[in-house]
């Protein structure tokens, strides 16, 4: 019965955060204006709009080709159809359903119905995480600069801002520091094959040059300007944030986030800040729809088997 009764802390944490990260949004949005954010909005032209579309589409795909690489260790041929579908099931997952059950839980049950070993398969997950986690920690340091400029203002800014600061970073550095050592930890399997490993660090940064794109051309649609490393840097920071597990598929967190690292950091007007995080939230949607094809089929165990399934 107590087994029954026991209370999932970290799923009432999660939900708390993501309420708390959306009631924060809400407020910056109020407090900025909505007529201030529409026109930073309306500013962006179509061929600019249509330009971000293609490269979030670049980016899924090369969110595939570097999982796609990792899975090519061992001597199982996994069909290039297979993981595709499966990448864009675990994308929509993560950026559409609001759910705990992450992208990686659909593609580890998607590649296990598949037939790709369950050992195989897990590992391969954990190892793309890491590469992009790694990706994502080389450009940390383009944040210095903006970083430093802003602790030493600290005192114009304000003491709040620096209080806040003090317990932002540090936690940052944290999260970049056990993903470090989770990276020495589990690629012992991968760094027996550096050239697969090489191949998908390439890819993600296709993917990340393509999100860094994304994000300027939509500052300079909205009448700003950021210079790309900057922008590099920021997202970086944005993105191990947006690891912290205290909302649902960083739902709300990421758009804080964002609002607050280019406002404070980048220079932009709030108003572009915070129209810069929404709209990216329905950009990731965006380029995650494909996926609605196929999560219900792989949860419901259809698919053609892509290797040698394990005793």
């Amino acid at each position: 019965m107590k087994k029954n009764t026991k209370i999932n802390w970290n799923l009432i944490i999660r939900w708390a955060g993501t309420l708390l990260s959306i009631g924060i949004l809400i407020y910056l949005f109020r407090q900025i204006g909505a007529a201030e954010t529409w026109a930073a909005v309306r500013k962006i032209s179509a061929w600019r709009a249509a330009a971000v579309l293609g490269l979030v589409f670049i980016s899924r795909l090369a969110t595939w080709g570097r999982w796609h690489t990792l899975l090519q260790v061992q001597d199982v041929h996994v069909r290039w159809q297979d993981s595709l579908r499966l990448t864009f099931a675990g994308l929509f997952a993560s950026n559409v359903l609001p759910t705990t059950i992450g992208g990686d839980v659909v593609r580890l049950a998607g590649a296990v119905r598949l037939g790709i070993g369950a050992s195989l398969a897990a590992a391969s997950l954990v190892a793309d995480r890491l590469v992009g986690m790694t990706g994502m920690a080389l450009m940390l340091p383009f944040a210095v600069p903006s970083l430093s400029a802003y602790l030493r203002a600290g005192s114009e800014v304000g003491i709040s801002h620096a209080a806040g600061a003090a317990g932002f970073f540090p936690t940052v550095y944290n999260k970049v520091k056990g993903a470090a050592a989770r990276v020495f930890a589990n690629f012992s399997y991968w760094l027996k094959h550096p050239l697969i490993l090489a191949q998908a660090l390439a890819y993600t940064f296709i993917h990340m040059l393509a999100i860094f794109l994304i994000v300027r051309i939509l500052v300079e649609g909205m009448g700003e300007s950021i210079a790309l490393p900057k922008i590099a840097g920021l997202w970086s920071l944005t993105y191990f944030i947006s690891l912290i597990p205290i909302s649902i598929n960083g739902l709300g967190l990421q758009e804080v986030t964002i609002t607050n690292l280019f406002s404070l950091l980048g220079g932009l007007q709030p108003s572009t800040s915070i129209s810069l995080a929404v709209i990216l939230r329905v950009v990731w949607m965006i380029g995650s729809l494909p996926g609605a094809f196929f999560v219900g089929g792989i949860l419901g165990g259809r698919g053609q088997p892509a290797g040698e399934t394990e005793p």
